[in-house]
């Protein structure tokens, strides 16, 4: 019925429908009661949450804390990173747009902006906003400074967070605006969403939340100079929750525009559907939108609305799993007579693998190596939990990553002795032995990954751990007039030249020294997944840094004047 209506009489519908479904009101007294357990049991810290019914924000809570070394509680006010819950919210602004004729969702953007990234391939001239939004214009999630073309626009479906900035820029080049004015002018401020912004505002300091990422990592929220249309939106859940009111009525869009925006496109998933920058997916109450967010795996967070009941819901955490929590919370606000499918994306917070693994992560963290090899060991020998195989890799890589390397490569043998002919098993130990110091031992699990995968990621590896091993192996004397041609600025990067050695750092990197592989190619010593390049003759300040990453994808820094 919704699909015939105008938003303000679809606003009447819905509260109508909310009205008369007392059965399936947000059950707010059981949120208070169990959602400190929930959190007690699945190691989330902290949580803010946030109900919406018939087309308003109806309840709001935060729990536990914000994550920092001072153990301050999550309040209403604190603002966490939206991750991906960006992308809606920037395909609402789209269609504002669209809607009064400034923008045409079927024109190319490339006659709106040349596209520096994607002027080598031909087919990017046919991407189109609503391509764009609907994550079918063939580009990666993320790439460097050339952008590849994984299927012709519009014929496949492909997850992409670069096609948000590529029209991103575009609307910021043709309205003259940047994407945070743009936000504030269409979104923020007519739907009361004060406490939001897709760039760092000075007032949210001290009320930000702080996540641990999935190496048990603790840091703040990302202080964004410059916005991301797909992933730099910072707020809270009560704002959110706002535009979430805004998506279930269709306020601020017309009514066929809005239909447009929950249209089903291309299926996903069985049953799930991709619409305009965001997700569908029909059952027995009518139709549910729902997106999550996730920023390298380090603040995480979900939304959702029912438009046969109204009902809405929001929550933000501030850890890398907490979209754990999607069925117990979203369970109480909606019943779980008939579940979503979606929600089976998510995993359980109770899941007794998933704690037997995280027990041995905090065996790891508390208390050091040989307390996480004895918990270990307890789970292993226990038959009510099993580790799988991806579990083991999982967790050799976070050993690693914690520096607690012998454990890793202990562990990731046992993973190789159990599958000898697994490429990923000799691959995670290759990267276990190298983040070890022996290099020698890795380029021996590479060799053997990259036969059985017939090269690919492993020979990529195998490739850059031997010309390691060489120039370790026979040291390159760079002139000094070369090097100090390379130091300065390079945006966010600096190049340094101390004790006679380059040194490469900037942003949340850790300083670390490079080691020459030729006249111009560095290597950072710290590490050895990232490569820089200098452009210029080694006489003249380099006017360029190449940042080269062992997947393959660039980044390119030009020196500031």
């Amino acid at each position: 019925m919704w699909r015939s209506l105008t938003p303000a009489a679809c606003l009447v519908a819905v509260m109508a429908r909310a009205g008369a479904a007392q059965a399936q009101a947000p059950d707010t007294a059981r949120l208070l009661r169990e959602v400190p357990e929930l959190l007690r049991v699945s190691g989330v810290p902290g949580l803010s949450l946030a109900v919406i019914r018939g087309g308003a924000v109806v309840w709001s809570r935060a729990f536990g804390t914000v994550n920092d070394s001072a153990g301050r509680p999550v309040e209403p006010a604190t603002v966490f990173e939206a991750a991906s819950l960006s992308k809606p919210v920037f395909a609402y602004l789209v269609l504002r747009l669209a809607d009064r004729g400034e923008l045409d969702l079927d024109r190319p953007l490339f006659e709106l902006l040349e596209y520096p990234r994607l002027a080598h391939d031909p087919r990017g001239r046919k991407i189109t906003a609503r391509m764009v939004l609907s994550h079918a214009t063939g580009l990666p999630n993320w790439g460097g400074d050339t952008l590849r073309l994984r299927f012709d626009p519009g014929t496949d479906y492909g997850y992409s967070g670069e096609g948000f900035v590529f029209l991103q820029k575009v609307l910021e080049h043709s309205t003259g605006l940047s994407l945070d004015a743009l936000a504030q002018r269409e979104v923020f401020r007519p739907l009361g969403m004060s406490r939001s912004s897709y760039v760092w505002q000075q007032r949210f300091a001290g009320t930000e939340a702080w996540a641990t990422d999935w190496l048990w990592h603790v840091a703040p929220v990302n202080r964004y100079a410059e916005g991301n249309a797909a992933a730099s939106l910072v707020t809270t859940a009560g704002d959110y929750a706002r535009f979430v009111a805004a998506v279930l009525t269709g306020r601020g869009l017309s009514a066929g525009m809005w239909r447009q925006f929950l249209a089903p496109g291309r299926e996903t998933d069985p049953g799930i559907h991709i619409a305009l920058g965001i997700r569908v997916e029909d059952g027995p109450t009518g139709r549910r939108f729902f997106h999550s967010g996730s920023n390298g795996r380090r603040f995480t967070c979900y939304m959702t609305g029912d438009l046969g009941t109204g009902v809405g819901l929001v929550f933000f955490t501030g850890a890398y799993d907490g979209t754990t929590l999607v069925r117990p919370l979203a369970s109480i606000v909606y019943g779980d007579s008939h579940p979503p499918r979606h929600w089976e994306w998510f995993g359980r917070y109770d899941d007794p693998r998933r704690l037997a693994f995280k027990s041995i992560q905090h065996a790891a963290v508390e208390r050091g190596a040989e307390a996480a090899r004895e918990r270990l060991r307890q789970v292993q020998s226990s038959p009510a939990v099993r580790l799988t195989f991806d579990d083991i890799l999982e967790l050799g890589a976070f050993l690693s990553g914690r520096s607690l390397d012998p454990l890793a490569v202990d562990v990731l043998r046992g993973a190789v002795a159990d599958s000898p002919d697994s490429a990923a098993a000799h691959l995670a130990l290759g990267r276990a032995l190298e983040s070890a110091g022996d290099l020698e031992r890795a380029i021996e699990s590479y060799r053997r990954a990259s036969a059985s995968d017939g090269g690919g990621e492993a020979g990529r590896h195998l490739r850059w751990a031997e010309e390691r091993m060489a120039a370790r192996s026979h040291p390159l004397a760079i002139p000094s007039q070369a090097l100090a041609s390379y130091t300065g600025d390079y945006r966010e990067r600096a190049v340094v030249l101390r004790d006679g050695r380059l040194r490469y750092g900037g942003g949340a990197e850790p300083e670390s020294p490079l080691v020459a592989l030729s006249a111009d190619l560095f290597e950072l010593e710290k590490d050895p997944a990232v490569r820089v390049r200098f452009v210029g003759d080694g006489s003249r300040p380099a006017s360029e840094l190449v940042a080269i990453y062992r997947d393959g994808s660039v980044d390119r820094w030009f020196r500031a004047r």
